[in-house]
């Protein structure tokens, strides 16, 4: 069991329970500091109309399973102010734990705390 996993070889492990994936897609390994899967996501993809979806694709080295969010950029949208935003990069920071019973839920220290469970394809 790998503590990582690349993004390419996420992806196509992926594809082979959802040939027909989101794109944009955000990839996380668990963070080697804390226990979450830690994403910086544009802000022109979350404001962008093309984009109905982003996916969020996570790997858990602990119990070698993937896991694929697809989270509707109109919930994001809605939520702006429950969720981080650096300015300084313009993007939306969102640290998802990987603990029950919080696991998929923002953990960012400045966040509103929002559940991403929802959303698991």
């Amino acid at each position: 069991m790998s503590p990582a996993l690349s993004k390419k070889d996420a992806i196509a492990r992926l594809r082979q329970k959802h040939p027909l994936v989101s794109k944009p897609i955000h990839f996380a390994n668990i963070n080697a500091s804390k226990d979450v899967w830690w994403f910086d996501i544009p802000l022109q993809e979350v404001m962008s109309e093309r984009h109905e979806f982003i996916g969020l694709l996570v790997f858990d080295h602990k119990s070698d399973d993937l896991h694929y969010l697809r989270v509707p950029t109109v919930y994001l949208r809605s939520n702006m102010e429950k969720l981080f935003v650096r300015p300084d990069k313009e993007t939306i920071s969102l640290e998802l734990s990987t603990k029950a019973p919080n696991v998929f839920q923002d953990v960012r220290p400045g966040g509103g705390k929002l559940s991403f469970r929802q959303f698991l394809a």
